[in-house]
């Protein structure tokens, strides 16, 4: 169950606006500098340092990305959310015929908290939505 009173939904909302501001340093102030990322996608990232430069490496690809969260759910060890991850293609990754566009896909997060900082983020979300929002792959 969530509640927008709860701080943990707050810091969890300033992180995935501070993973939306194209700034690589912007999510450091809600992680512990000892924070473990892993994304299902990208892999495991051990320490700020090597979490900023997997969102860093990101940013550079992805100048507009955007993880916009919807929904939220809290128990006593950390904040669950929902959220949709857009981003415009820049270059020739998934082939000419796409460059300009806007892909999209819908993901969860699972953060764990030590009072209000996050120590563990877990993302889940599929490899393939991107080119099948590009319309380079059929539907499942």
């Amino acid at each position: 169950m969530a509640t927008e009173d709860d701080p943990r939904v707050k810091v969890a909302a300033g992180l995935f606006e501070a993973w939306s501001s194209g700034d690589p340093d912007a999510p450091a102030k809600y992680m512990a500098p000892d924070a473990v990322l892993y994304d299902i996608v990208g892999g495991e990232h051990v320490g700020w340092p090597q979490i900023r430069q997997f969102f860093a490496d990101g940013v550079v690809k992805w100048p507009d990305l955007a993880l916009i969260p919807d929904e939220y759910w809290v128990n006593e060890r950390g904040v669950a959310l929902r959220w949709v991850m857009t981003a415009t293609v820049t270059d020739d990754t998934f082939g000419p015929e796409v460059e300009g566009k806007v892909w999209r896909s819908e993901g969860m997060t699972w953060l764990v908290f030590d009072g209000e900082t996050v120590v563990r983020e877990v993302d889940y979300h599929d490899r393939g939505a991107v080119p099948i929002s590009l319309g380079l792959m059929p539907k499942r």
